[in-house]
C-alpha cells in the first residue's frame, strides 16, 4: 500500500490495470498529460484558496492499494427490476446489473465504449473539465487512472421516463482500496433522462472513491442528476459534475450527503446557450466528526440564462461543512437570472460551518442574489410545538426534518423524492417516522 501524494508510487500500483482503450493515442495522450500535472500539482492544501477550510492531512496519511479483481460488494443487495449498473469498487460488475430497456439509450459501462464506440466518446471525453491548469490533483489523478465508469450517448428526441439508477458500493476489502472512476453523459437534442447515482458501504471501511462525471447537454434537452451518499463513516470521497448545456437546455443536480469522514463534491455548469437553466440543490447531515465540502460554480457565458441553487446542511456533534459558491456572469450575458441561497442549522456548540458565496458580474443588466444563515433552530418555534403537546426532543427533531424537507420537496422523482423523505425521516426523527 502507498501513500496518496506520492505520484511515483501511484504510477507503479496502476502499472498494468488501466481499462480496456488504453492502446488510444488520443486517451493516451490525455492520460500522460494528467500524470505530469498531478507530479507537479500534487493534491490542494489549505494554501489553495478553493480548499482553504479543507485539511486533507488524514487522507494523505493513509495507505491505499489498487481495487482487487472481482470483488464482492461489502453490502447485499436487493434485485432490480428497474434498469441498473452495478459497479464494486469503481469496476462494473455485469453479475449485478440490469441492462433491460437501456439498448436505445446507449447505456453502456466505460470499458464497452473504450472497446467498441471510442470514436463517438473522442469529442466528448475530458471535454467539460476545466483547462489543466486550473485542475486539481483529484481531477488529474481521475484522468490519468480511470478504469470505469457509465456511458451514456443519447440520440436526439429519445426520452427515458424511468430513472437510471448507478450504483456504486464498496467491495470487502483486506487493504483500503482506491478507485477513479469517469462517467460521460451526452444528451442529443431534445432529449430527456434522469440518472440516480447511489454510493453505498458496509461501516467501518476505509476507501478513496474519486468520481467525475461529464455532461454534455444539447439544445433542448433535460437532464436530472441525484448523488445521494450513505458510505461508510470512514470513507474518503471526491466527486465532482461538469457540466455543458446548450440552447435551452435544462439540468438539475440534487446532492445529498448523509456519510463519509471526508467529502468534497464539485459541481461546475457552464450556460453556453441562451435559454439554458440549472438548478443545484443540496442537504448535508453531518454527525460525529464528518467534514463535507461543497463547491458550486455557475458560468453565465451568453445572454438570457438562469440559474438556481438552493443548499442546506444539518450539523451535529464536531461535524463541519463548507459550502462555496461562486456565480460568474460574463460581459456579454445580459438578462441573467441567477439565486444562490445556503443555510446552515447547528445542532450543536461544537458542529461548525463555513460559507463563501461569490458573485462576479462584469455586465449590467442582469438579476443576481444570494443569502446565506448560520444558526440554531428558533426558540419560539420549540416552545410553540411544546404548546401543542411535543415534548423537548420530539418538536426539536420535527422542526430539522422540515427544515431538510424543503430541499427534498424540490426533488422532481416522486419515487427519488418517496425515498429521500423516509431516509431523512429515519435519519432525523428516531422513531417519530408517523409525524410526516
Amino acid at each position: 500500500m502507498i501513500a496518496i501524494e506520492d505520484s511515483f508510487a501511484i504510477s507503479e500500483l496502476f502499472a498494468g490495470e488501466l481499462p480496456t482503450g488504453a492502446h488510444l493515442a488520443w486517451l493516451q495522450t490525455q492520460r500522460s498529460k494528467a500524470q505530469m500535472h498531478y507530479a507537479q500539482a500534487g493534491l490542494p492544501g489549505i494554501k489553495d484558496e478553493e480548499w482553504r477550510y479543507t485539511n486533507l492531512r488524514q487522507l494523505k496519511s493513509t495507505p491505499f492499494a489498487a481495487p482487487k479483481a472481482n470483488a464482492k460488494p461489502s453490502v447485499e443487495l436487493a434485485n432490480a427490476d428497474s434498469p441498473r449498473l452495478v459497479f464494486v469498487d469503481g469496476v462494473f460488475s455485469a453479475e449485478l446489473s440490469n441492462l433491460k430497456g437501456l439498448q436505445d439509450a446507449q447505456v453502456m459501462p466505460m470499458t464497452t465504449v473504450l472497446e467498441t464506440r471510442a470514436d463517438e466518446l473522442e469529442p466528448y471525453l475530458g471535454q467539460a473539465l476545466p483547462e489543466q491548469e486550473e485542475q486539481h490533483g483529484f481531477t488529474a489523478l481521475n484522468t490519468a487512472y480511470f478504469k470505469d465508469g457509465y456511458v451514456i450517448l443519447l440520440p436526439k428526441n429519445t426520452v427515458i421516463e424511468a430513472p437510471i439508477e448507478m450504483l456504486y458500493v464498496a467491495g470487502e476489502q483486506e487493504q483500503h482500496a482506491v478507485s477513479h472512476t469517469r462517467n460521460v453523459v451526452v444528451l442529443g437534442a431534445n432529449s430527456q433522462c434522469t440518472v440516480v447515482e447511489r454510493f453505498i458501504a458496509k461501516q467501518g471501511l476505509v476507501y478513496l472513491a474519486n468520481v467525475i462525471t461529464e455532461v454534455f447537454a444539447s439544445d433542448g434537452a433535460h437532464f436530472d442528476h441525484y448523488q445521494i451518499q450513505q458510505e461508510s463513516d470512514d470513507a474518503f470521497h471526491v466527486g465532482a459534475v461538469y457540466i455543458n448545456q446548450g440552447n435551452g437546455a435544462q439540468v438539475s443536480t440534487h446532492n445529498v450527503t448523509l456519510t463519509g469522514l471526508v467529502t468534497r463534491n464539485d459541481i461546475v455548469s457552464n450556460l453556453l446557450g441562451q435559454g439554458s437553466h440549472i438548478e443545484m440543490n443540496g442537504l448535508v447531515v453531518g454527525h460525529g466528526r464528518q467534514h463535507i465540502d461543497s463547491f458550486t460554480q455557475v458560468n453565465h457565458l451568453v445572454p438570457n440564462t438562469s440559474s438556481d441553487e438552493y443548499y442546506k446542511t444539518i450539523l451535529d456533534d464536531h461535524s463541519r461543512a463548507v459550502f462555496r459558491g461562486r456565480i460568474v456572469v460574463a460581459q456579454d450575458a445580459q438578462l441573467t437570472n441567477a439565486d444562490q441561497q445556503n443555510n446552515n442549522l447547528l445542532m450543536s456548540d461544537t458542529a461548525e460551518a463555513d460559507s463563501k458565496p461569490q458573485l462576479e458580474i462584469y455586465a449590467d443588466d442582469v438579476k443576481c442574489s444570494h443569502g446565506c444563515t448560520v444558526g440554531q433552530l428558533d426558540p419560539k418555534s420549540v416552545f410553540y410545538l411544546n404548546s401543542r403537546g411535543l415534548d423537548d426532543t420530539s418538536a426539536r427533531a420535527l422542526l430539522t426534518f422540515a427544515f431538510a424537507n424543503q430541499v427534498i420537496e424540490r426533488v422532481k422523482v416522486e419515487s427519488v423524492r418517496d425515498e429521500l423523505t423516509k431516509l431523512i425521516a429515519g435519519e432525523l426523527l428516531h422513531g417519530l417516522e408517523d409525524l410526516v
